[in-house]
């Protein structure tokens, strides 16, 4: 019966990118450190592993490619080949072949590529590349016939005791050699002819292995006629030779002299854990080995089934919102009733398993960005050798962690600025070396988590961007004036290069030139809810840095109130949430702003657009004002309120809705409504901000301003201020459970994803009067000293930003806390906002004491 092998294309596939991955990776790997055993083992398994997989597959092009390649690597293992540029970029160009035949396949269309060329070149770089300083040492081919090129040997790989029985060899001044041999396709009793084989070798010396092992040989069925001996023996070559060419029906011979240089390449699969073994258990000083290596089993998942339980991991986000906002609302109704309380039991526990499953849902979805950056090192290497510049390029950080949608959403945006930095930022060495700098310039592209976020940066070391050049480029293009550009910040005509059209180079490469690139860089990146930053200083270099959500499926989001209705906005592009009063709105040609800070803050009112009312802020003295940023724009949305932050899952309209003017979606609330998520890039673009560091006053003394950014709420009458770094979560009340002798002011343990955590009531803290929890009450999880602990609050108010001049010394304040817990006093209008000093309101001692709480 056929078998039908289109069901393992799949796994073929996957598995030629990860050979593929392992090629390109090691032969940068052999072109900085050419003698490296380890580097040319790894890739020469590579090769075989691919020529053995599109062998079985039946795809004759990539074997034969692949073959060509091993055979290419087994001379350089060997020492008859001298790695150099040349051998560099022709395995290069084969990689880049089997990349198109690996298209082909997918496509049906694997005919139409031809793979001549590159064999004839392969060929040419094995046959006429020889070292002739060694050839003549290490020579080590011998064949029977034409056909040996394409014979198919087994892999040697020497243990420990082999390895020792050859260096003896050696001390004796005897020969080791590795003897291949291939039996014709067609013989009859192939097991008969290799013992033959064995019987003539040993006349000459001592065989100390065999590949396959000798129970494989002698299984008539299993054995298919390729073999290899390594033998010990004072006999010279061509007698090995002929002792076995008087075998019949032998369609290959090759002969490998071993030495004490080569040898380390044929024993280094014992260093990387990967030796193959017969089915024969070893010993080892006369007992047996126990020792096994622990394999985690893995399977492989179609990415559709992932997607569709990410799906289902949202619904069921969805329906522990709504359930968490009924069992509030009867809570309310029957606060009196036992079964209320075993209600919020299950309801706590359903979340935390939703919360759990969330996450390790996440985790299956999530992959380490390695899999991205490795692609670079190739490209980099490429560009620089084009542009005849010297680079080290260097990558930190691959272990971080994505989502497998962004991990390729990102791939366009990273190639533009790694390329931009090698082209518009690294100058050639010559200039270099003038400017008192290193020949070789350094880029670096490094990954970092950052709480919900990933952010990727891309330096350079080189001449920086020249923001004179890049205004007269932007006004000889007409895309901005002259009395315009005479206004701008450094920030703003840094900013400029993302306007299309606009370039500083002064030729046009394929490279770069066009001013093409850079304009879809920024936004690509805002498609995906992130933001871009640039730093640069003339002669010293440039950093981009990238911010973006770690997924695109479950985000958190700010909810806020626009007229009667409810409106989600990412909480990414929130930069804080501000009041301001009617003094503080102006009107500049016929565009509302704020004065933030002595800034200008463009305004925006989305209550027409969206269509809802404005009553609720009509004869309001002070409106909330959201301040959202994407890239280098920031402008304010007024809204009629903040109504907390949550997780929300994505929902697209639908193609019958369409994509509504600044709309990016919608969610399910815990009521069952439907919740539209703002467009922030829509909004912003639309408005064409630009940075609030505009127009007001002086740019120096904007540039020395420095701010706090802080999460205030209320305890009582009085309101309250943390530093946001030390916030790392804000969530609903959840279930308390009480501790025996805990120490004053800790209430008892929450569960915080798997996490139990003690949570401090500031109330008692304080001295101040207690008060049943409310709809608005919340527990703020801060950070000290790398431990969580929760703080339960009345309200949580607002993040908001505040010029470090304003705040001042806490005088002796009357307030029942005391004054070593007040690090200052912010006086924002009618306001006044306490700055807490958290980590003496816990203090060290009491530090102690919760963490052994915690890990009881």
């Amino acid at each position: 019966m056929d078998l039908d092998l289109s069901v393992y294309l799949g796994v073929f596939l996957d598995e030629v990118d990860e050979q593929l991955e392992i090629l390109e990776k090691e032969v940068l790997n052999l072109e900085q450190d050419p003698k490296n055993a380890e580097t040319i083992q790894s890739i020469f398994r590579a090769a075989h592993t691919l020529k053995g997989s599109s062998a079985a597959m039946g795809i004759e092009k990539m074997k034969e490619l692949t073959h060509k390649i091993e055979n290419v690597f087994d001379s350089i293992r060997n020492q008859q080949l001298h790695v150099d540029a040349a051998i560099i970029n022709v395995i290069f160009e084969s990689i880049d072949l089997i990349k198109r035949l690996k298209e082909a396949i997918i496509d049906g269309a694997i005919d139409s590529i031809d793979i001549s060329d590159l064999i004839a070149k392969l060929e040419w770089t094995k046959n006429n590349k020889l070292d002739d300083g060694n050839h003549s040492v290490h020579e080590i081919e011998v064949v029977k016939n034409d056909s040996a090129d394409t014979a198919d040997f087994p892999e040697v790989i020497l243990d420990e005791y082999q390895k020792d029985m050859v260096e003896k060899a050696f001390e004796l001044g005897m020969n080791a050699i590795v003897v291949y041999v291939v039996l014709n396709d067609k013989s009859l009793l192939k097991s008969v002819r290799a013992f033959l084989i064995h019987n003539n070798l040993k006349e000459l010396g001592e065989i100390i292995a065999s590949f396959p092992a000798p129970e494989v040989i002698e299984a008539e069925e299993k054995f298919e006629g390729s073999l290899a001996f390594i033998i010990v023996t004072n006999a010279k070559n061509k007698e090995v030779f002929n002792v076995v060419n008087s075998i019949s029906d032998i369609q290959a011979i090759h002969l490998t002299i071993l030495t004490s240089s080569n040898l380390a390449s044929y024993c280094v699969g014992k260093k990387m854990g990967i030796v193959e073994q017969s089915s024969l258990e070893t010993e080892e000083n006369g007992k047996k080995s126990t020792s096994q290596v622990k394999v985690n089993p893995t399977v492989r998942i179609d990415v559709e089934r992932l997607e569709e339980l990410m799906n289902l991991v949202g619904e069921l986000v969805i329906s522990q919102t709504r359930l968490t906002d009924v069992r509030g609302r009867l809570a309310e109704r029957y606060s009196s009733d036992p079964d209320i309380e075993g209600f919020q039991e299950v309801e706590n526990n359903f979340g935390q398993i939703i919360s759990e499953l969330q996450e390790r849902i996440m985790k299956t979805r999530m992959l380490p960005i390695e899999q991205l950056f490795n692609r670079f090192p190739r490209m980099v290497r490429d560009l620089a050798q084009k542009s005849s510049k010297e680079v080290n390029f260097i990558i930190e950080g691959k272990e971080t962690e994505l989502d497998r949608n962004l991990i390729e959403e990102i791939a366009d945006p990273i190639i533009h600025l790694l390329r931009n930095s090698l082209d518009h930022g690294i100058e050639p060495p010559e200039e270099r070396e003038g400017l008192g700098k290193n020949r070789q310039g350094t880029v670096m592209l490094k990954a970092a988590h950052e709480e919900n976020h990933i952010v990727v940066t891309i330096s350079d070391d080189g001449k920086g961007i020249d923001t004179e050049k890049i205004k007269q480029s932007a006004i000889k293009k007409h895309l901005i004036k002259e009395d315009e550009a005479e206004q701008m910040t450094e920030k703003d005509l840094v900013f400029l290069i993302f306007k299309s059209g606009v370039s500083t180079a002064k030729t046009i490469t394929d490279i770069s030139g066009r001013g093409v690139g850079m304009d879809i860089v920024r936004s690509h990146i805002e498609k995906l809810n992130g933001m871009i930053d640039i730093q640069t200083k003339v002669g010293e270099g440039t950093t981009f840095t990238i911010k973006l959500p770690l997924t695109l499926a479950i985000i958190r989001s700010l909810l806020v109130q626009i007229g009667e209705k409810q409106f989600a906005i990412p909480l990414v592009n929130v930069q804080e949430i501000i009041r301001l009063s009617k003094e503080e709105i102006k009107t500049i040609q016929n565009q509302e702003v704020g004065i933030v800070r002595d800034r200008v803050l463009p305004l925006v009112r989305l209550h027409k657009r969206l269509d809802v009312s404005e009553d609720n802020i009509l004869n309001k003295k002070r409106i909330f004002v959201v301040v959202l940023g994407l890239a280098e724009k920031r402008v304010g949305v007024i809204i009629d309120k903040t109504l907390g932050n949550q997780e929300i899952v994505i929902k697209s309209l639908g193609k019958y809705i369409g994509t509504p003017k600044y709309i990016a979606g919608a969610t399910i609330m815990g009521d069952g409504n439907v919740t539209l998520i703002l467009d922030v890039g829509s909004i912003v673009n639309e408005e064409g901000t630009k940075d609030v560091t505009n127009n007001l006053p002086s740019n120096e003394t904007r540039r020395n301003e420095k701010t706090l950014q802080l999460t205030t709420f209320r305890l009582g009458d009085e309101e309250y201020g943390i530093v946001i770094d030390k916030v790392k979560d804000i969530i609903t009340v959840p279930t308390i459970t009480p501790v025996i002798n805990s120490p004053f002011s800790i209430i008892g343990m929450m569960n915080l994803r798997g996490k139990l955590i003690p949570v401090m009531d500031l109330r008692e803290r304080f001295g101040i009067c207690q008060q049943q929890l409310t709809r608005k009450s919340r527990v703020m999880v801060v950070q000290v000293q790398n431990e969580l602990i929760g703080l339960l609050v009345d309200q949580v108010t607002q993040v908001l930003k505040v010029n470090e001049e304003l705040m001042e010394h806490a005088p002796r304040y009357e307030s029942q806390i005391e004054e070593a817990y007040i690090q200052g006093i912010c006086h924002l209008e009618e306001r006044l906002i306490i700055l807490l000093n958290i980590d003496r309101v816990i203090g060290m001692e009491r530090l102690l004491q919760l963490k052994q709480l915690a890990d009881q």
